[in-house]
């Protein structure tokens, strides 16, 4: 039996082959841009190699399209035809796979938190329970997954700096900020090309809108584009244009969006989330963003079927709504049919709150401000539930707000406000929205304290 160099026992043809999955493996921790070409090699060496075929299946659905699903359970059925003489843990694998080709998130999620718990080196579960925590709003598990194997791990281990990035991630999305940055940064000086690294130290300064660091940061990390990774660096020049938005440098947040965050060629549905999410912010704020949803609404409103995250299906529908309203409608009613008729981890979520946001963002892009409000504010504490980072949900947040405002529901767009300050003292676009919300109530004293606490905090770093 060849191992692999967490010392896990790996059933393959040849340690060659092991060793080349190792080095894939590696890849995909870093997002690096040549996990197919790498995975490729590994399975030339061997092609019967059940732990590459899951992983390969898993890549399919990582791609968040329909169309893939099918090639998904083709590596499922490679993978199930020699499973019976691989390890327990790598049948945990092809089990994980198998519940994912039936949509079952939770299925595989529970598979690999088995796998985990038996052997708490193995990283490609640790990774796979990172993006399922993630996409299925369960903060707490996305930092307690790592937490659990934490003390297994230690410095000499090839994949150390990576555990240090998800720990620290799942950290930062649990409000342990100190130690999030402490800990990225420290992975980020193991290795400054992974790429999650990065990204938690951005996540950090953004909820603490730190702007002018978090826009050093990014503008370090990203010297020469970041091409060494593959698409996700798309999403870290997507938290810079961010920062420059809330920087009221949206002018720049706009030509980041042109020149190095849209991707013509792309289907991705993060970069396409990436895109849709920036837009409706920059709109929010009164830019103007041209014909670009239409660009984006072309893509999309073909896959108005897919039903894999609703996540996605809540960004769908921000260019359908806008410029495409009858695929939009087409997309809720789509929706509402898979919800009456699947049981999977997408139909729970529906049912217990994507639905409702999704049918908020039609209500919002399509000028129902009433309509918007009465439907995502009895449901907004639960919206976590779609997954996704604080800072890509907090879209939704906005939007409420905006809506609220545009319904002429002012108190309950002041308390909005009263209750994003407190949780963000030094959000100057949340002080200075508050402060217009008070002057239309006629709180005088109240709207110059906040127009003091905007320029107060507008100023600092």
């Amino acid at each position: 039996m060849m191992r692999d160099s967490h010392g896990l026992e790996v059933t393959a043809a040849s340690q060659a082959a092991v060793d080349a999955f190792d080095a894939t493996i590696m890849s995909y921790l870093a997002f690096a841009n040549d996990i197919g070409p790498r995975l490729k090699d590994t399975m030339t060496l061997d092609p019967d190699f059940v732990l590459a075929h899951c992983f390969k299946g898993y890549l399919f659905h990582l791609m968040g399209a329909k169309s893939l699903a099918a090639r998904a359970g083709k590596e499922l059925a490679l993978a199930q035809a020699h499973a019976a003489k691989v390890t327990s843990r790598e049948r945990l694998h092809v089990k994980a796979l198998e519940s994912w080709c039936h949509f079952d998130l939770q299925g595989a999620t529970n598979a690999w938190e088995a796998a985990a718990r038996d052997h708490p080196l193995d990283v490609l579960a640790l990774k796979m329970l990172h993006y399922t925590h993630f996409y299925m709003g369960n903060s707490h598990n996305l930092r307690n997954s790592v937490g659990r194997v934490w003390p297994a791990w230690h410095d000499k281990l090839p994949a150390y700096g990576y555990m240090l990035s998800m720990r620290a991630f799942g950290l930062e999305e649990t409000g342990a900020y100190d130690e999030a940055l402490s800990l990225a940064t420290r992975a980020y000086e193991l290795n400054p090309n992974d790429a999650w690294a990065v990204h938690a130290v951005a996540h950090v300064h953004e909820i603490r809108d730190q702007r002018d660091a978090g826009l050093a940061w990014l503008e370090r990390c990203l010297t020469g584009g970041g091409k060494q990774w593959n698409n996700f660096r798309y999403h870290l020049v997507w938290h810079q244009a961010l920062v420059l938005h809330e920087m009221e440098r949206s002018d720049q947040a706009l030509a980041l969006y042109d020149h190095a965050m849209w991707d013509p060629a792309s289907d991705e549905y993060l970069d396409l989330a990436n895109d849709t999410s920036l837009l409706l912010r920059l709109e929010m704020a009164g830019v103007s963003v041209g014909d670009r949803w239409q660009v984006l609404a072309e893509k999309v409103k073909g896959r108005k079927d897919e039903h894999l995250l609703a996540f996605v299906d809540a960004h769908f529908m921000m260019p359908l709504a806008a410029v495409e309203p009858d695929h939009a409608e087409q997309l809720l009613s789509s929706i509402d049919a898979y919800m009456d008729t699947t049981d999977d981890t997408y139909a729970s979520v529906s049912k217990a709150v994507a639905r409702d946001l999704s049918a908020a963002v039609f209500a919002y892009q399509t000028g129902q401000f009433e309509s918007c409000v009465e439907t995502l504010e009895p449901v907004r504490s639960l919206v976590h539930l779609v997954g996704g980072s604080h800072a890509q949900r907090d879209v939704f947040a906005e939007m409420l707000i905006e809506a609220a405002v545009k319904a002429g529901g002012l108190t309950l767009a002041r308390s909005l406000l009263y209750e994003r300050v407190s949780a963000r003292p030094r959000n100057f676009r949340a002080w200075n929205r508050l402060t217009y919300v008070l002057r239309q109530l006629g709180d005088v004293d109240g709207a110059l304290s906040a127009a003091r606490a905007a320029q107060d905090v507008r100023h600092k770093i």
